[in-house]
């Protein structure tokens, strides 16, 4: 045991789930290229890795440093921009055909409704997270004032003097 650990890296458990998961990974792959829509399929994977790996992880990670190290009178900012910058980009990425306009007739054909207000829906959504974050943001910056002004740190909850 302990000289496959060794050898392997990890537990003979790890290495049995990837033999079992690969081979269903594989299967997978090889029905998503058997149906008629599988070069799209194919694209779009292709696409994703590429433009994730490449371009996008890259950029926010960038401005995700940059903004950790943001501060408004003391409070830390980042998580009041990253949780409405994922909102508003994860909602845009499964949306955005809806949300341009360029749909396929697929969706009325499928489901008998007309794909419309998708951008104005999305404004709102986006809207409504940093709207949201920014209430939020400021609740913590009158507390923080308030404590400061009662003599505690920034990072005291409870406005102690100490």
């Amino acid at each position: 045991m302990t000289a496959l650990r060794r050898h392997y890296g990890a537990t003979s458990v790890h290495l049995l789930a990837h033999l079992v998961a690969l081979p269903l990974a594989a299967w997978a792959i090889l029905q998503v290229v058997d149906f008629r829509g599988a070069r799209d399929v194919v694209v779009w994977f292709v696409a994703a890795l590429v433009l994730h790996d490449l371009v996008a992880l890259p950029a926010y990670t960038a401005l995700d440093r940059v903004a950790q190290r943001a501060r408004v009178r003391g409070v830390a900012v980042v998580n009041h921009l990253r949780v409405p910058a994922v909102m508003s980009g994860v909602t845009l990425l499964v949306f955005f055909p809806l949300i341009l306009g360029r749909s396929t007739g697929s969706l009325h054909y499928l489901s008998g409704v007309t794909p419309t207000g998708y951008l104005g829906r999305w404004l709102l959504v986006v809207a409504a997270a940093w709207g949201g974050s920014a209430a939020v943001l400021g609740v913590r910056l009158l507390r923080a004032d308030d404590l400061h002004d009662a003599g505690g740190a920034p990072g005291d909850h409870d406005g102690a003097q100490g």
